[in-house]
């Protein structure tokens, strides 16, 4: 892999990283505004076809993302915190900045336009899954989840962290497992994190190859699936309109301004595939 290929996945992943800690903002989504998601997708599905340059692919975008994680998260949630509206409005526009790039991936033509319905089915599903009402938590040191149960959350999570517009932290807090797992992490708890981490690397090969095969057989309803999720994502993040006659004018733009950049960005990244 070319030096400069690998730079661009290692800045890849510490964005995608780094705007996993941003509220409804999922790594899926912040994959595909980056181009790179059905190239992960693919990397995870067939990774011992070619073990090598997936294995280095995967562990790049990997070391991106915690490297990512620790040094722009910070940065990302105190201008999340600084700057509410503006930064949600920037990220909408950016999310919907992708959707035009899932449409022409669909193949969408006069004789398939009913795929259009899948978008909607998309939408629904990630709107419903947002509208879960939380679970009671789950006790670390009492007598908590069984490892069954601790496996099948692992393997939810997995859907959560591969589907884009699926929040992850929103899936644990449904599951009752955000303190647990908050808390195991603190105290390395390897005993209890072991059948999570073993649940969610069951559910990510599984759904990946999952994902991929229907993505190269039915792309028309898949990656409309897929467009659905990520425009229903918006409705996790989006501010509403704001008081001030000038701060909304100034959110409005930024909302272009991402829409315009990400939608520029990718259609051109499409075309030089």
């Amino acid at each position: 892999m070319r030096i400069k290929s690998a730079v661009k996945l290692l800045v890849c992943g510490g964005i995608i990283g780094g705007s996993m800690l941003v509220p409804g903002v999922s790594g899926g989504t912040s994959a595909i505004i980056l181009g790179i998601y059905d190239r992960l997708v693919e990397a995870v599905s067939d990774i011992f076809s070619d073990f090598k340059k997936n294995a280095a692919f995967l562990t790049i975008v990997a070391v991106g993302g915690v490297v990512g994680a620790v040094l722009l998260s910070g940065w990302i949630v105190y201008l999340v915190n600084l700057f509410f509206a503006p930064s949600m409005y920037l990220f909408s526009g950016a999310i919907l900045g992708s959707v035009p790039l899932m449409v022409k991936k669909s193949r969408i033509t006069k004789q398939n336009l009913h795929c259009l319905v899948f978008a909607a089915v998309g939408a629904a599903a990630a709107v419903g899954v947002a509208k879960i009402p939380f679970w009671g938590d789950a006790s670390v040191d009492g007598i908590g989840m069984s490892i069954i149960l601790q496996l099948l959350c692992g393997f939810v999570i997995a859907v959560a962290l591969i589907l884009p517009g699926i929040s992850t932290s929103h899936i644990l807090l449904v599951l009752g497992m955000y303190e647990p797992i908050l808390m195991a992490v603190k105290q390395l708890n390897i005993v209890y994190l072991l059948p999570v981490c073993a649940g969610v690397l069951g559910g990510i090969l599984v759904c990946t190859k999952t994902l991929d095969r229907a993505m190269k057989q039915f792309p028309s309803q898949t990656y409309m699936i897929i467009a659905g999720f990520v425009m229903a994502s918006v409705y996790d993040i989006f501010p509403g309109t704001v008081d001030n006659a000038l701060l909304q004018s100034v959110c409005v733009l930024l909302g272009v301004v991402g829409f315009a950049a990400v939608c520029m960005i990718s259609l051109y990244q499409s075309k030089s595939e």
